[in-house]
């Protein structure tokens, strides 16, 4: 099982605790097996100051905070995701698990795509009334943040 977050798009609420959070989405990735690799991304220079511990906290719960500087680039996360996602398939045949958490559409071919070559895809979304269909209908799974 492999976890990548969009932590830019779906950082959790600022009144959470770090390893609460991770806790969380360990229960759901051990039902699908061991986690071998807990990935968060972001633009670490765009982030607040109050944030520093939250991310520390993550941090020591076993996440790799990945740093995705823009440098007036768009979309950087959600390619160093996609990437990654791909590299860890090629690395791990099927039927591994591959947990998103996102919201955003841009995931949904490469959700696809992971599917056919039967992977199990679990999305975990964030609390928002407009996640794309096109996204959670490509899913094994859809939880709610």
């Amino acid at each position: 099982v492999a976890v990548f977050w969009d932590y830019e798009n779906c950082s959790p609420p600022s009144n959470s605790q770090g390893h609460a959070i991770v806790n969380g989405i360990r229960r759901i990735a051990h039902v699908f097996g061991y986690v071998t690799s807990f990935k968060a991304y972001l633009d670490v220079s765009s982030q607040s100051t109050k944030s520093v511990g939250f991310r520390s906290d993550l941090q020591s719960s076993g996440v790799s905070m990945t740093d995705c500087p823009h440098n007036g680039r768009k979309d950087v996360v959600d390619k160093m995701i996609l990437v990654d996602m791909l590299a860890f398939a090629n690395d791990h045949p099927p039927p591994a698990t591959i947990i998103l958490i996102a919201g955003d559409r841009d995931y949904a071919y490469a959700v696809s795509t992971l599917r056919l070559r039967q992977y199990n895809v679990v999305l975990i979304v964030p609390p928002a009334p407009n996640i794309p269909q096109s996204l959670e209908s490509q899913a094994s799974v859809v939880v709610d943040w």
